[in-house]
């Protein structure tokens, strides 16, 4: 039998949080749901391949192995793989909180215009909500700026909101329908991989159809657990040209006039945006003093890593836009099948 939902996990170098988020989605209430991980580890402990064995054993679960893919690649192997009416989508550092998590996502389909749910974040389980400005975060959440496009999202409140500009990659769903009629996500950016789908999907659905923040919901997000991309323990530098190169790479290929034209203004954003990730979310800038230090030392580097970014646009091949991804495949074995 078809299962109604799948729920698709990207898994890297993290089996043992893996398996913590199996066992919760084991014990989910929804009567109808597989779990399809796409498990890309390069280390493994003895100890963990077995309590991994042991949970795949469950019929509800499909292990693809395969070697690192990155981040947006992962999901569409994952979400073309899977089999069921919604996809939803839960990173391996992150829990659904409580047993009724995949059907608070599938209740927010009763409305057919509805393609796709962002849920709620909380970083602890007590958490309120975060916002010193509840207004403001309302308005950002989910959506891109209106004039450079960059992906803001306030999900760690607890207001409905539709609709919303994109779904988050963890704690998000779709419809199969809208994979299949938008493709699927990018693959050469390392940061901000969710971003694609919203730019394809505003080019083609119709005007009464939407995405939605919906905060009943709630994953508990793993902000201090190492493995899978590691963003939180990157350099600063690191972190600039990541956003850099989506700029140009993922926004450029969406909205290629505004980054020509608003280029410098995109440096400086990119800067904003890499101070506040270490005063915020940066788990390598743990104190006062790194989070001044690393403040300061970027602004003389930036140059510097603005030209690494345009050197690898110039010399890289185009990819993502649905030439040689997996969602072009599916949609060639999809047309070869009919035939």
């Amino acid at each position: 039998m078809t299962p109604r939902v799948s729920v698709v996990v990207r898994s890297y170098n993290r089996i043992p949080a893996l398996c913590e988020l199996l066992t919760a989605l084991l014990a989910q209430d929804h009567p109808s749901f597989e779990i399809v991980v796409v498990e890309q580890s390069t280390k493994v402990a003895a100890r963990d391949a077995a309590r991994l064995d042991v949970l795949v054993r469950d019929p509800r679960v499909r292990l693809l192995s395969h070697p690192p893919l990155g981040g947006a690649r992962a999901r569409n192997v994952g979400a073309f793989a899977a089999r069921g009416e919604l996809l939803l989508f839960i990173d391996d550092d992150d829990l659904p909180e409580g047993p009724h998590w995949i059907s608070a996502h599938a209740a927010a389909y009763e409305d057919p215009r509805c393609l796709g749910i962002t849920g709620r974040h909380k970083n602890s389980p007590g958490e309120r909500n975060t916002s010193a400005i509840p207004w403001l975060a309302y308005r950002r959440c989910q959506m891109f700026s209106p004039l450079l496009k960059m992906p803001w999202t306030y999900v760690r409140h607890d207001r409905r909101k539709a609709p919303v500009d994109s779904v988050h990659g963890t704690n998000g769903s779709i419809r199969r329908s809208a994979l299949e009629r938008f493709g699927g996500w990018d693959e050469d950016t390392r940061i901000e991989d969710e971003a694609s789908f919203g730019f394809r999907a505003a080019r083609s659905k119709r005007k009464d159809e939407y995405f939605a923040f919906d905060p009943r919901p709630v994953v508990l997000r793993g902000r201090n657990v190492k493995g899978g991309l590691d963003k939180r323990y990157m350099t600063a530098g690191e972190y600039f040209e990541r956003l850099l190169d989506f700029v140009h790479r993922i926004i450029g290929r969406y909205h290629p006039a505004r980054v020509i034209g608003l280029y410098p203004l995109y440096v400086v954003t990119v800067y904003g945006w890499t101070v506040a990730w270490m005063w915020g979310d940066s788990q390598a800038h743990d104190t006062i003093a790194k989070r001044v230090m690393g403040t300061l030392s970027l602004i003389p580097g930036v140059p510097g890593h603005v030209m690494r970014c345009l050197k690898r646009l110039s010399t890289s091949a185009p990819k993502g836009s649905g030439t040689d991804s997996p969602s072009r495949k599916s949609d060639q074995a999809r047309q070869s099948g009919s035939t």
